[in-house]
């Protein structure tokens, strides 16, 4: 199974996310995030078009809360990128730790970058968002206004 894949789009950058389980889903839709907009990190390669780091240093917790599942995964997203933001970190693992239909407790695992090769990110939007749990598999369509 895919964790993630990018999506053609007008004006943004949307991708499709994939996940057994809904943590997986969270998981994956945070490294999907960061990978599609392609931080610049020291000490890190590309491979299949993926930044691969052999470690990830910088450790972030994140509470979130929010009043659904769907308004919940673009809360934890926009969090991890406001971290990102103030820290100038990519993150490219999570841990979840918790997760209801309204909060996660995640820790967050990521490099210090030197900037994005796209342009950053603005915000997680909710266009088509909708989790799915077909055939087995967790997924959604996530998009990015840039």
């Amino acid at each position: 199974m895919k964790d993630f894949e990018q999506l053609s789009h007008t004006a943004d950058i949307q991708i499709r996310v994939y996940g057994a389980t809904l943590e997986q889903l969270f998981e994956h839709a945070l490294i999907g995030m960061f990978q599609v907009i392609g931080p610049k990190v020291a000490g890190c390669s590309v491979f299949n078009e993926r930044v691969v780091c052999p470690q990830l240093p910088q450790i972030r917790q994140l509470d979130v809360s929010s009043f659904d599942i769907e308004s919940l995964l673009v809360d934890f997203l926009s969090e991890a990128w406001y971290l990102s933001d103030i820290h100038n970190e990519a993150y490219l693992r999570a841990d979840i730790h918790a997760l209801t239909q309204t909060h996660v407790h995640a820790t967050l695992h990521g490099v210090v970058v030197e900037g994005f090769d796209v342009v950053e990110i603005k915000a997680v939007t909710y266009h088509d968002l909708h989790l799915e749990h077909i055939d087995g598999v967790w997924q959604t369509n996530i998009v990015f206004d840039i």
